[in-house]
């Protein structure tokens, strides 16, 4: 087959011209891509040249910068744009051009050591803004931002990067600088949360394991009954704020939380996730949470003494028995102290026939959460009637010991 001049010629244009459509493809593509931080750079390098000479600004050295620690895994390129995190002298400025806001804690957390991602998330490997911050599909873990912290009406703009603080802090007692996390854990220990929940590898069984709450996927959750934005973190807001306008069947009680109260559970509650970063990343490697004297000799109180075997059960959570110096924390059912004649009053039933055949909550409750044997019944009705005695008698010192007027 004979193959004209002309052929050829034209064969040769279609392949240049294909070549060429290839280069200019790949030239606006890697131009797409490297636009952002090539500018940042460039605008980073003249902010140090005007403030500390030319001189210095040579010194920074283009193009794309990488950060790995090996030890946990990480690999982050965000300092390719946020190249001033580490100056002084740049406090005021917008970012990616801003020194890090807290050099302390940067001190104490070396990117070198640390990365950022570890604690900021986002998308450690990408240089586009989007990509970077974590804000594109089938990316599950979004820079903590104020973009975000404003969406869920978070008045501190550092509040969601708690989260990721206290996976390696959770045994802290308090951590400086969290303010969400601390009031967490304080709500934690005041509303007896240990009571009803595992946490951290101890408590109690009538509510699921929360040690491990933060592995959870949305995906995992009934968003059937939740009004607004359909995220794990409105849905645990919105559960501890009304247990059962989100669960219906849910036998959690309502522990008149305010909305910081509910919001700092949950950055809480969301930041319980398995750690294996090495012991060097656990600050003083503790393993367990830190409790005060008075706390620990509380706790042996109320296991030994008389009313032990209502805060084994979890009763407590709901009730009080004044009588034993037992206080609920949420103190939505009435007191045990008087239950011997407030069940006669209200449901008109002797107190074993209550026990033996509850109804309302308490048919829920002991058919499902708290189960009893007819043995630990008869143990029940014992201990209230007991209760009841020593609170008539304690209203009767009472009534003697009040000053005539």
């Amino acid at each position: 087959m004979i193959i004209s001049a002309r052929s050829k010629a034209d064969t040769f244009l279609l392949f240049a011209a294909g070549l060429l459509l290839i280069a200019v493809t790949g030239f606006l593509f890697v131009s797409e891509e490297v636009r952002d931080w090539n500018d940042h750079q460039e605008v980073f390098g003249n902010l140090v040249a005007e403030r500390f000479g030319e001189e210095a600004a040579e010194a920074v050295s283009p193009g794309i910068r990488q950060i790995w620690v090996e030890e946990i895994d990480v690999v982050d390129r965000c300092t390719t744009c946020h190249m001033g995190i580490t100056w002084k002298g740049f406090e005021e400025e917008e970012n990616p051009y801003k020194t890090h806001p807290d050099m302390p804690l940067l001190r104490s957390h070396p990117v070198e050591q640390y990365g950022c991602t570890v604690c900021h998330g986002g998308q450690g490997y990408a240089l586009e803004e989007q990509a970077a911050h974590g804000y594109v599909k089938h990316w599950e873990e979004p820079m903590l931002s104020k973009a975000i912290a404003g969406e869920y009406l978070i008045k501190s703009n550092s509040a969601l990067i708690e989260m990721n603080c206290n996976v390696c802090h959770r045994y802290e007692r308090e951590t400086a600088g969290m303010t969400f996390i601390n009031h967490g854990k304080e709500l934690v220990r005041t509303k007896a949360c240990k009571a009803c929940h595992i946490i951290n590898g101890s408590g109690g069984t009538i509510g699921p394991d929360l040690t491990d709450e933060g592995e959870k996927h949305a995906e995992g959750l009934d968003f059937s009954n939740l009004t607004g934005f359909k995220s794990a973190f409105n849905w645990h807001v919105s559960h501890f704020k009304n247990p059962i306008a989100v669960v219906p069947n849910s036998i959690m009680p309502d522990m008149n939380l305010s909305t910081y109260d509910a919001q700092a559970l949950t950055i809480l509650s969301m930041s319980w996730k398995r750690s294996e970063y090495p012991v060097a990343y656990i600050p003083d490697f503790q393993q367990e949470e830190e409790r005060t004297p008075e706390e620990i000799a509380e706790e042996k109180r109320l296991l030994e003494g008389d009313g032990a075997f209502f805060i084994e059960k979890g009763c407590f959570v709901c009730h009080s028995i004044s009588s034993w110096g037992i206080i609920s924390p949420s103190e939505k059912g009435p007191d045990l102290a008087d239950a011997e004649q407030d069940v006669r009053t209200r449901f008109g039933k002797t107190l074993e026939e209550f026990i033996f055949k509850p109804t309302g909550t308490m048919e829920i409750i002991l058919s499902s959460q708290i189960i009893l044997s007819d043995e630990e019944k008869w143990e029940v009705v014992n201990k209230l009637r007991e209760a009841y005695r020593l609170k008539q008698a304690q209203r009767a010192e009472q009534q003697i010991q009040r000053p005539v007027e």
